[in-house]
């Protein structure tokens, strides 16, 4: 008796109300995460034809302008092409850009003005599966807009060598690791923005940094070693390596390195988006 006792008083230490583990501030996400992932999806598809366009263009017209127009003036070391050198880079920095608007602007109009988060917390889904779900819908449209990126350049291949390896069918899954990791922090940059126009801090404070030091647009090596330090905190920076190297079929042990920071970042990605948007979503 006293040791089912003991067993019990120890359980309800570990797990307080609402499921709540004390040491990580969160209830541990079920299953009901993926009927939010399901209704974001079946919102995206009934605006499909409109939400694909920019993500497709976008790349491509950045891609042939710079590439085929600044190209001219830059020179790489080798025998590298600038065109060649840009594309692994559009499979990541502008699809990073559907991951960071879902759980920025899209999280920030379901909990604040469409009022679908109260909504769904009249159902059993709990707030940490509420934001986990928005999280990987976040992560899903970047993998999304990738391969509709990464289809443009197996058209355009034939004609500017752009595609060199059949291992950039693996940026997919990268593209979907790196998505996590942004939105987790999209998100919780959300879970403090009190008016809409506040998550333009956003961009300045951690978009544009990570945007312009991703290694897409110039290489970073020869950067001030500040910079160069900095684009290596950044997870895009790791998914672009990680997208050049499949895109032309050059592996090296070095990248899992760059493979083991998304790994390592995942988890604490993660809590931070959850534990801050439930803190938001439970406060009002």
């Amino acid at each position: 008796m006293s040791a089912a006792r003991a067993t019990s008083t120890g359980r309800g230490q570990r797990v307080r109300s609402g499921g709540v583990v004390p040491w990580l501030g969160i209830a541990i996400p079920g299953p009901r995460f993926i009927a939010v992932w399901q209704r974001d999806r079946d919102v995206f598809l009934r605006l499909w034809k409109a939400e694909v366009l920019a993500p497709t263009i976008e790349p491509i017209v950045t891609l042939l302008g710079l590439g085929l127009g600044l190209g001219a003036y830059v020179e790489l070391g080798g025998d590298r092409d600038y065109v060649e050198f840009l594309a692994p880079g559009m499979l990541m920095v502008f699809p990073m850009f559907g991951a960071m608007f879902e759980a920025l602007f899209g999280s920030y109009f379901r909990m604040d003005q469409h009022g679908t988060y109260a909504a769904i917390q009249a159902t059993p889904v709990r707030p940490e599966e509420i934001v986990l779900g928005d999280i990987a819908w976040a992560a899903t449209r970047m993998a999304l807009n990738t391969g509709l990126v990464l289809v443009m350049l197996l058209m355009l291949t034939p004609w500017l060598g752009f595609v060199k390896s059949p291992l950039v069918i693996l940026t997919l899954p990268v593209s979907l690791l790196c998505g996590l990791l942004i939105a987790g922090v999209s998100i919780a940059f959300t879970s403090i923005a009190r008016s809409i126009s506040q998550l333009s801090y956003f961009f300045s404070i951690y978009v544009l940094p990570m945007f312009w030091l991703s290694g897409a647009f110039f290489p970073t090596d020869d950067l001030p070693r500040w910079a160069d330090i900095a684009s290596n905190l950044f997870p895009l920076y790791h998914a672009v390596v990680l997208s050049r190297a499949l895109t032309e079929g050059d592996l090296s042990w070095g990248l899992l390195g760059n493979l083991g920071f998304l790994l390592a970042f995942l988890l604490p990605s993660l809590w931070l988006g959850i534990w801050a948007m439930r803190r938001r979503i439970i406060r009002g």
